[in-house]
């Protein structure tokens, strides 16, 4: 440790090694993806991107491909890449007849931030699942569609054989307090097709300070508005060029399995799993 610490203090302050070194920091700031947006202007190829602003004071004759720019927004780290699949989704995004951008007012892309949380004075987490909405008056802002937290939800049934029994109201639902006691088998006593109302918990339980929100742990973006394709989007905090809010998953799928993963890992209702064709 010594050694390393002894290395770049000697590179720091070396007349030569020292402006390497400064030259490799301000390179590394400048390809590094700093923000969502930034990974958006680069998806789209925008002009005053940061990285072509740096790149041309180097060389002022440099040509930005969007097939490039694309490519230098995956993990290179993750040697778990299709190399066909990738290809294949820039090629579709890319296409110069009918091309496909991003857009930040986009519906189908969401905020997936994990949270460390306190639930009745215990550490707990929680996910909260965010998109944003546009205001009338041309504003907007990130709003929660979505909580993920066991505390949220009704328990997973223990006896499925439990229930009032059809001829409950032959004794005038005498048995009716089973909803309140048979704690554990609640689910029983509702609907097939019952879905957990998660919001409704999660704001009761704040507005009765049972639960806290700490800190923020963790962001994964979900992008769902391209046909035939999700993305996830990562933040690799590293000094190298290929650092920032990156590509770390890449599925192609079919509608059904894109409403499914919409509802599954995202826990989203019924009515936001339409989705339409992305932005150009």
């Amino acid at each position: 440790m010594k050694v390393i610490v002894w290395l770049l203090a000697f590179f720091a302050f070396h007349p030569v090694f020292s402006q390497i070194f400064q030259d490799e920091v301000t390179a590394n700031f400048a390809y590094q993806v700093k923000q969502i947006d930034e990974f958006i202007e680069r998806f789209n190829n925008k002009e005053n991107t940061l990285i072509k602003q740096y790149v041309k004071k180097k060389d002022t004759t440099a040509q930005f491909k969007r097939e490039q720019m694309i490519k230098g927004l995956f993990n290179a780290s993750d040697t778990s890449w299709k190399k066909a699949e990738i290809l294949q989704f820039i090629g579709q995004v890319s296409n110069t007849e009918d091309p496909v951008y991003l857009n930040f007012f986009d519906a189908n892309w969401y905020a997936e931030v994990n949270c460390a949380a306190s639930y009745k004075g215990k550490p707990s987490t929680i996910t909260l699942v965010l998109k944003i909405q546009r205001e009338k008056n041309g504003m907007s802002k990130w709003i929660v569609v979505s909580a993920i937290a066991d505390f949220l939800r009704l328990p997973i049934r223990k006896d499925t054989t439990t229930g009032l029994n059809p001829l409950s109201h032959a004794t005038d639902f005498m048995n009716i307090d089973l909803l309140t006691t048979d704690k554990k088998n609640i689910r029983n006593y509702l609907p097939n097709h019952y879905q957990d109302e998660v919001l409704s918990v999660f704001l009761y339980e704040a507005q009765h300070n049972q639960l806290a929100i700490k800190q923020v742990n963790k962001i994964t973006y979900h992008f769902l508005q391209i046909d035939g394709w999700i993305f996830t989007v990562n933040r690799f905090s590293r000094q190298t060029r290929n650092s920032g809010w990156l590509f770390s998953r890449l599925l192609p799928v079919t509608i059904d399995a894109k409403q499914k993963y919409a509802h599954e890992k995202l826990n989203l209702p019924d009515e936001m799993c339409q989705f339409q064709t992305s932005y150009r």
